[in-house]
């Protein structure tokens, strides 16, 4: 018999239900000294230990389940950030949707937004092969002229565009050396317009600051078709990223499709656009959606993480559902020809 005296805990232990040999190995002494013990005490015996049970199994089963509690300020203590988002504006465009895009301005005028975020392709460009049926302005001056006249200014906002490598001020396949997104900043200041400020060439990273922390809001114009999935290409361009040049908001233009989806720990807003179906778009097969986004977000003081995310896609109808509400669109369509059938 075992001269250790038996302590509570250990007690408390026999009357768990364990088997004898748990009991025993858990606790570091003879089968025979528990079951004597047992026995002392006029415990019954427990059931039998089943083949899976193994002392760590059991011993866990009898420890109580605890949670902590996330403070809610972690994650929703802070104020919103509101910004708003165009991509794929393609002025100079017959199929170009000033309608939208200035109903779209004004709704970020209403909402009290005060900067907006363009993913590329501000105009058309030209390249003949592409938008040669399409652009009805086709010099680098005329599209530069264009836009800072037809562009929408609202009082208090401020557009910060980039511009592709795919129409941007690409004519015939570009004009090396030629700063088309500067140029055009330029023209709009000759213009009198201080409110489109250039960001970069294909991409450009946007800093968020709160307190001493720093996150990264990258926006882009990638390149390439359009995938089966409209979240394909944002999820593929997230993986390409090493971990440490991860923004923590990727806002992608071209694709002219809208979507939401999170991986990797970045949120991937994809962007419709401001264009309806091309000749070219319609023989690549390729979908257009009108639109624009209304991007909310809260960035935590206390751990620099984006803590919540809101987009607010609003999106719009092809020009004929809007026909009765702009009857100067007509300008800028191909008279309808009416066949009288069976004459």
């Amino acid at each position: 018999m075992s001269k250790t005296p038996w302590r509570d805990s250990e007690l408390a232990v026999l009357k768990t239900g364990l088997s004898d040999k748990v009991i025993a190995q858990a606790l570091g002494r003879s089968e025979a000294a528990v079951r004597g013990q047992r026995q002392r005490q006029a415990l019954a015996p427990a059931r039998p230990a089943t083949k899976e049970e193994t002392p760590l199994v059991t011993a866990a089963k009898q420890v109580p389940i605890e949670f902590g509690k996330i403070p809610l300020h972690l994650i929703d203590g802070d104020n919103w950030t509101r910004i708003g988002l165009v991509a794929d504006t393609h002025l100079c465009c017959r199929e170009e949707r000033l309608d939208a895009l200035n109903a779209q301005y004004d709704l970020f005028e209403k909402e009290g937004i005060s900067r907006v975020f363009h993913a590329g392709n501000i105009v058309d460009g030209f390249c003949a092969r592409i938008n040669g049926a399409s652009v009805f302005e086709s010099s680098v001056d005329g599209q530069a002229s264009y836009c800072a006249r037809h562009y929408p200014s609202r009082k208090g906002i401020t557009t910060h565009f980039i511009t592709g490598n795919d129409h941007d001020f690409a004519w015939n396949g570009g004009k090396e050396g030629f700063n088309g997104g500067a140029y055009l900043q330029l023209i709009c200041e000759k213009h009198g317009r201080t409110d489109l400020k250039y960001l970069g060439h294909v991409e450009a990273d946007v800093e968020l600051r709160c307190g001493e922390h720093l996150q990264i809001m990258k926006i882009q114009h990638p390149g390439g078709g359009s995938a089966y999935a409209r979240s394909y290409k944002g999820q593929k361009m997230v993986e390409s990223f090493q971990g440490g040049e991860k923004p923590a908001i990727l806002v992608m233009g071209h694709y002219h499709v809208s979507g939401y989806s999170f991986d990797r720990n970045v949120h991937i807003i994809g962007m419709p656009g401001f264009q309806e179906q091309t000749i070219f778009g319609r023989t690549k097969g390729l979908r257009y959606e009108i639109g624009g986004v209304i991007l909310e977000f809260k960035m935590s003081s206390v751990t620099g993480a984006i803590t919540r995310v809101r987009p607010d896609f609003n999106m719009f109808f092809d020009r004929q559902f809007y026909k009765k509400f702009i009857p100067s669109d007509e300008l800028l369509r191909t008279p309808t020809i009416v066949v009288d059938t069976g004459k």
